[in-house]
C-alpha cells in the first residue's frame, strides 16, 4: 500500500464517518423533523439504538489510524454498515414497512459501497483509484445535499399541517403500540 492509498482511504474514512454521524446525530437531537421525513416510528428505541450505533460507527471512521490495519477497520465497518443499511432500505420500503424516502438513503449506501470497493485501500491502477474518490465524494454530496433539502422543506412546512391518520396507518403496522 503506498502513501497515496492510505492518505485516498483515510479521506474516505473519514467522510463515510462524517456522514454516519450526521445521520445518526438528526433524529438523537430532532426526532420530530426525523419523523416528518421518514415518517413516524412505533418504537422510538429502537430508532435512538440504530442513531446511537451510526454515530459510534462513524466516530470510529473518523478516528481510525492512518495504518494499513486502521484503515482495513474503517472499511470493514463502512462495508458492513452501508450494506445493512442499504439492504434494509430495498427490502422495506416495498413492503410499505418504510417511507420511499429511505430510497434516498439508499441510494448514498450504494455509493458509498461502491467507493469503498473501488480499491481505496488497496494498491491499484491511478485511473481506478479517482473512481474511488468520485464515488465517496457523490455519496458525501447526494447525503448532505438530500439531507439538506429534506429538513428544509420539513422546516419550512407550517406547524398546522400534521401528518394524516391515513398516512399514519400506512407507515405503523402497529398503531396500538404507540
Amino acid at each position: 500500500m503506498t502513501t497515496q492509498d492510505d492518505r485516498g482511504a483515510v479521506v474516505l474514512a473519514r467522510a463515510h464517518g462524517l456522514f454516519n454521524i450526521a445521520g445518526g446525530l438528526w433524529p438523537l437531537l430532532h426526532l420530530t423533523s426525523f419523523e416528518k421525513v421518514y415518517g413516524p416510528k412505533t418504537d422510538r428505541w429502537l430508532q435512538r439504538t440504530v442513531a446511537g450505533l451510526l454515530v459510534g460507527i462513524g466516530w470510529t471512521q473518523v478516528r481510525a489510524a492512518r495504518t494499513p490495519d486502521g484503515v482495513r477497520q474503517a472499511r470493514r465497518l463502512g462495508m458492513a454498515t452501508a450494506a445493512t443499511l442499504l439492504t434494509a432500505d430495498l427490502l422495506c420500503v416495498p413492503t410499505g414497512r418504510i417511507r420511499p424516502t429511505y430510497l434516498l438513503d439508499a441510494a448514498a449506501e450504494a455509493l458509498w459501497l461502491r467507493a469503498w470497493r473501488a480499491g481505496a485501500v488497496q494498491p491499484e491502477p491511478p485511473a481506478r483509484r479517482t473512481g474511488s474518490v468520485l464515488a465517496a465524494a457523490a455519496a458525501l454530496a447526494a447525503g448532505c445535499a438530500t439531507g439538506g433539502l429534506l429538513a428544509s422543506r420539513v422546516l419550512r412546512r407550517p406547524p398546522e399541517q400534521e401528518v394524516s391518520e391515513l398516512t399514519r396507518a400506512r407507515y405503523l403496522r402497529h398503531p396500538a403500540a404507540r
